[in-house]
Formats: structure tokens, C-alpha cells, sequence
């Protein structure tokens, strides 16, 4: 039953019986009942007032606002910590808000306090700014830096560059790596397959080098040309290609002969990316790589 239903019989059954009372001299049951009343005509126990309408949303969070609002005590502390939990549980900032909504028109029936919907907005902010101030600009399951990090990098040699009158075409160059997974699979193979990339190119480049995501199957590495950079690269080809499942590791219930089992991995690839001749065509080819 709904907590307006519930106040409609009651104020029926209370009606009724005020009536009752004085035809038969009896004055004194509304001022008995008073007290009982006044205590349940903020809703319903706190178990039962339902949320659920609100999409995404944990309905326990929000059960020390309701339970403020029935005892009559200040529903601000709570609705902060529930901005807190909300925040910390990845639910946006919309869906909370809506969420305090429906716990205060369930209880009261009105919109939320002011006081409150602030100290639940304030309180998800902060909680948010935190988690994002100590994120890493590398992928935590690869250890590959992202392609914004990337990119910045690629600005300072840019940079760097035109103060000494040097050309970053000829000084770096990009290795890199695609190994994508086999056909069917899922985002969690990707993944996967992309630590194998990481892996492979922190063997070889263990030194200052910007190790990056380029999309879901590629990683490269920034590197300094030198006369070492085609053995590095044939060092890197030789690990991917050997990590490359070997035909006898792949379900042959799920294929019919040899060449169906090698399809299914499709032979990586590595290559020297060389740099363009400005920064913002550097911009460009990243993007493309990022595809």
C-alpha cells in the first residue's frame, strides 16, 4: 500500500471514530491517539518506502535520509553521506538526486530541503574530484599509458625540437604493435590481447620510452631513432609472433581443419611509424593509429 493510501485510511478511520466518540460522550480518544498519530504521519517504516522507481539507483543508500525524515531530525548529514556513497559507487550525479527525490516524496511528500539536495551534490562533487585526481595516466590491467599522455609527449619533442633546430622526424619514430584477437571474441579477450602487446614491448623498451594504447588492438612505443631501432623491432615481432597460440592450443571442435584454427588469430603485425614534419600532423597520424 502506498504511504498516501495508508494516510487516507487512516485519516478515514480516525474521522469515523472521532464521530463515534462524541455521540457516545466519549472526549478524551483524539487527544489518546494523538501522539501515536503524529508519530506515523511522516509514512511508513523505513523499510517499506519504496525508491525503486528511480533507475540505478541502491535504495539502502538512502535509508538514513528516510529515517531522519521520520524521526524529525535534520536529513542534511545523511543526504551528504549518501552523495559520498553514491559517488564512490559510480552512480551519476542525476540518478542520486533522484533518488534523494524520492525518498523525501515518499516520507513527506514534498520536494527535498534545499539544505539537503546541497549537501548531497557537494558532497558527490568532492568524492568524484578525489577519485579523479588520483587516477594514473596509465591503463591500470596493461600498464600502457593512454594516447592523451602520448600525445602530450609528443608536443614536448615538438617543442624541444624547434628550440635547438633539430627535426623530430629524424630523432624518433613510433614502434608499432598490432596483435588483434581472434574473430568472435569477446572485449575481455581484447584486453588481454593487449596486455600481450605490453608485455612484449616492455622486454624490449625497459628504458625511458612512452609505452601507449592506441585503440582496442594496437600499442606503440615512442622511441629514439638510432642504429639499434630494426633489431629492437624484429625483437619485438619475434615475441608477439610467439606468443600466438599454436594451432594444437585452439578447440578443434570449433574448426574444421588447420587453416580455420589460424584464421581465427590473424598474424600481428609490427612496423617503425616515422613522424611527421609538425606537431600537428603528429596529432593526425595518432588519431589514425587510434582507430
Amino acid at each position: 500500500m502506498s504511504l498516501l493510501r495508508e494516510l487516507m485510511r487512516r485519516f478515514d478511520l480516525l474521522s469515523g471514530r472521532s464521530s463515534g466518540d462524541s455521540a457516545s460522550g466519549v472526549s478524551d480518544v483524539g487527544s489518546q491517539e494523538q501522539p501515536r498519530d503524529r508519530r506515523e504521519s511522516h509514512g511508513a517504516p523505513v523499510g517499506s518506502v519504496d525508491v525503486s522507481g528511480v533507475p540505478g539507483v541502491q535504495r539502502n543508500a538512502f535509508l538514513a535520509v528516510v529515517e531522519a525524515l521520520q524521526d524529525d531530525v535534520d536529513a542534511v548529514p545523511a543526504s551528504s553521506e549518501v552523495g559520498r556513497q553514491l559517488a564512490d559507487d559510480g552512480v551519476s550525479l542525476p540518478e542520486a538526486l533522484d533518488g534523494l527525490h524520492a525518498a523525501y516524496n515518499a516520507v513527506t511528500g514534498t520536494e527535498p530541503a534545499f539544505d539537503a539536495v546541497r549537501a548531497l551534490g557537494q558532497s558527490w562533487s568532492d568524492s568524484s574530484l578525489t577519485y579523479l585526481h588520483s587516477l594514473s595516466c596509465e591503463d591500470p590491467l596493461t600498464g600502457l599509458a593512454s594516447l592523451a599522455h602520448l600525445r602530450s609527449r609528443l608536443n614536448e619533442l615538438y617543442r624541444e625540437a624547434d628550440l635547438v633546430g633539430t627535426s623530430v622526424r629524424s630523432t624518433h619514430a613510433l614502434v608499432v604493435v598490432e596483435a588483434p584477437a581472434p574473430t568472435g571474441s569477446t572485449s575481455v579477450d581484447r584486453e588481454l590481447r593487449l596486455v600481450d602487446i605490453a608485455e612484449c614491448l616492455r622486454i624490449v623498451y625497459c628504458g625511458g620510452e612512452v609505452l601507449a594504447r592506441m585503440g582496442s588492438t594496437r600499442g606503440a612505443a615512442l622511441v629514439a631513432r638510432d642504429s639499434g631501432l630494426p633489431e629492437q623491432v624484429d625483437t619485438v615481432r619475434g615475441l608477439i609472433t610467439a606468443w600466438r597460440p599454436e594451432p594444437d592450443d585452439l578447440d578443434d571442435d570449433l574448426y574444421d581443419d588447420l587453416d580455420d584454427r589460424l584464421d581465427v588469430y590473424l598474424q600481428p603485425r609490427v612496423w617503425i611509424e616515422g613522424l611527421p614534419s609538425s606537431v600537428e600532423w603528429a596529432g593526425r597520424l595518432l588519431d589514425e593509429l587510434a582507430r
